[in-house]
């Protein structure tokens, strides 16, 4: 049995400007949600005995900067790590831009797909998994393409970071249609 959890758009420690002008309060406590949801994410693989982490884009917001947010991310991989926990992560549209994403050096559980994208198979789970990185923040065509076929045989997972095409509101990353 393969067990996985999966997340998408942590967005680590990203600024609430607008909230922090009308309460700073509530600004702080809102600011530290994003950790806090990453260790629970965390925990939760830890009590379930989880075989992998997949994480699909935008674990940063943009321009990130901050070494103690790259600190934070590397402690709870290695919590991850220490637990023989595997962690596949695809680069989002707001990861592609930040200078972190670049210089980061995750411990050896973690793997991040490139931009040309790539497929890790698990055959003693019956599990390929597939990923696509954003290689620059905008996509405005489909990322599918770079997807390798599914492995005959194998159950296969396909990590995607997407907007829906024509989704009001929204901007066009690496649309794809229903």
């Amino acid at each position: 049995m393969f067990r996985l959890i999966h997340t998408a758009d942590l967005h680590l420690d990203a600024p609430l400007k607008s909230l922090a002008l009308k309460d700073e309060e509530l600004s702080e406590l809102v600011g530290n949600a994003t950790r806090r949801a990453l260790e629970r994410i965390v925990e939760l693989c830890l009590e379930e005995r989880v075989d992998t982490l997949l994480i699909s884009g935008d674990l940063y917001d943009g321009d990130m900067r901050s070494m103690k947010t790259a600190a934070f991310l590397v402690s709870q991989m290695e919590r991850l790590n220490e637990a023989g926990i595997s962690v596949y992560v695809i680069r989002g549209n707001h990861d592609a831009e930040s200078v972190l994403t670049r210089e980061l050096e995750l411990p050896p559980n973690v793997e991040v797909f490139s931009g040309h994208g790539g497929t890790v198979e698990l055959p003693e789970y019956g599990v390929a998994i597939h990923g696509v990185s954003f290689a620059k923040p905008q996509a405005p065509e489909s990322l599918l393409p770079r997807y390798r076929a599914p492995v005959p045989g194998l159950f296969n997972i396909g990590l995607l970071h997407t907007s829906l095409a024509g989704a009001a509101g929204h901007d066009t990353c690496g649309p794809v249609a229903v």
